[in-house]
């Protein structure tokens, strides 16, 4: 057997190791929300990551690694497989395994202290533990040291770049933050602005999630290989190869449990259509946060937000909910789901305005690493900025700073992916229907196979082989270009507006 299957081999049982702990993190989202106590969960997820880590830096990892660099006959997979491991080798060897169980254990607890700070909208309660995280996670990237700057390392964990990822996302945010905002004042100078009161009517939770797992089976989500759940913070993760469990919210106004549910839908079916031979694999995943994003995003907005979508769908919310929609015309109701207006909730945010929540996160992120703003800061800073890019304030601290758990997760640099995954969609989805200019006209008849087989031959697939610029320059031929992003908002809400 030589070196490149050895690691394979060795691989596999890390992998399992991963999806146990990955297991571990979906009981306690999806059953433990209302649990007084983690400290047992947060013993058993940090002993999961000190099990991984031990055998990631193993001396034999470090000599399979070097022999297998030195074999010429290795295959596409294998010499991806190669390159994703000598990654995960070269960060693990460089951080110490106390560091490495402090955070995982850490991220456990501070979820609780967020969870019950959000609750009752007081980030001082918070604020303790986020001082902590945060700290680990500088101490993280002072050791990794994977770019002068620290921000780029964290980034470069979720985005991974040549160029310092922090450099290469400021020029694309800064150029069109202004263009954002000019466009939101644009269609709000409309005078005919959508009613969207039919939305903030009492939609019925069961029905609201029954009626999601409906439009999953039409969109083709497996469930013999997945299964749907309710929680505080939907997400979508992998406990197995053929085993995607993804968890949605009835909570929020209509409809956001159903574009929420098509949201973590759309990484599911990334996950669910990687091919076999990538399976158990570091592979077996997306290739970068921002194009699993873009894949979510595509299914929810382009899709899902589309007219064509309601065409088809409609009726059936009719049928479920006859007494809030029976006076709404199907015209009124699209215009009503793509209102874009600033608010306080990223995850509520329409498809203009959402870029700008995560242009948001990424300044301060930035400077919350680098000193220049302090923990104890970050409501104010928040407020502030928030009146400066959005021109509203939040009322409270749950509806403000506290909104998302990823920082409690430590995810620092996570956010940025959200936002470059509208722009990967869009250009992604622009090329789609060059090649299938009939894609809309499948989704007023129900069907969305289509763009599925479109996107597991040019996307799913794959996995992880290529890195996200060698892939969006594989499918588009052309590296990330926000410019289609801004020419679909136009071209789509300009009509919305009557403008």
């Amino acid at each position: 057997m030589n070196a490149i299957k050895e690691l394979r081999e060795y691989f596999e049982e890390i992998q399992h190791l991963n999806y146990i702990q990955a297991l571990l993190g979906w009981d306690q989202e999806v059953n433990m929300q209302n649990y007084k106590s983690l400290e047992g969960r947060s013993k058993q997820v940090a002993l999961m990551e000190k099990l991984v880590h031990r055998r990631i830096t193993s001396k034999k990892v470090g000599s399979l690694i070097n022999q297998a660099q030195k074999l010429d006959n290795l295959n596409i997979i294998e010499r991806a497989m190669l390159r994703e491991i000598t990654r995960e080798y070269n960060h693990a060897i460089k951080l110490p395994e106390k560091l490495v169980t402090e955070i995982a254990e850490t991220s456990i607890l501070a979820s609780k202290e967020w969870r019950e700070a959000r609750q009752k909208s007081d980030f001082s309660i918070f604020q303790k533990i986020l001082e902590k995280t945060v700290e680990l996670q500088i101490e993280k990237a002072e050791k990794l040291e994977t770019h002068p700057d620290l921000y780029s390392t964290l980034i470069d964990l979720y985005e991974p770049s040549n160029d310092p990822p922090y450099d290469w996302i400021a020029n694309i945010f800064n150029s069109i933050k202004p263009k954002l905002i000019a466009f939101v004042k644009m269609l709000n100078s409309s005078t005919d602005i959508p009613d969207d009161s039919v939305l903030k009517k009492n939609y019925d939770p069961d029905k609201q999630f029954k009626l999601s797992s409906e439009i999953m089976k039409k969109l083709n989500f497996d469930f013999g290989y997945g299964r749907q759940d309710k929680v505080t913070h939907p997400f979508t993760t992998k406990l197995a190869p053929l085993d995607t469990r993804i968890t949605t919210r009835t909570t929020e106004p209509f409809p956001d449990c159903i574009t929420s549910t098509i949201h973590e839908c759309g990484h599911a079916l990334y996950e669910m259509g990687i091919r076999k031979e990538l399976h158990d694999t570091l592979l077996c995943s997306g290739t970068s946060f921002g194009i699993h994003e873009s894949q979510s995003r595509m299914w929810e907005n382009f899709v899902g937000r589309s007219k064509e979508f309601w065409i088809y769908w409609y009726p059936t919310f009719q049928k479920y909910f006859p007494n809030n929609l029976k006076d709404c015309p199907l015209e009124e109701f699209h215009r009503a789901i793509n209102t874009v207006q600033p608010s306080f909730i990223r995850v509520n945010a329409d498809e203009v305005t959402y870029g700008l929540h995560i242009i948001l996160r990424f300044e301060m992120e930035k400077d919350l690493i680098e000193g220049r703003i302090q923990v104890n800061e970050l409501p104010e800073v928040w407020n502030n900025k928030f009146e400066e890019i959005l021109g509203i304030v939040p009322p409270n601290d749950a509806q403000g700073v506290l909104q998302d758990v990823h920082w409690s997760g430590g995810l620092l640099g996570y956010f940025p992916t959200y936002f470059l995954g509208n722009l990967y969609a869009a250009q992604i989805y622009s090329h789609a229907l060059k090649l299938n200019p009939n894609l809309p006209e499948d989704y007023k008849k129900g069907n969305f196979s289509n763009l599925l087989i479109y996107l597991r031959e040019n996307i799913h697939q794959h996995g992880g082989i290529y890195k996200a610029n060698e892939l969006i320059r594989r499918v588009t031929g052309e590296d990330l270009n926000s410019d289609y992003f801004l020419r679909y908002i136009e071209e789509k809400f300009k009509p919305i507006y009557r403008l």
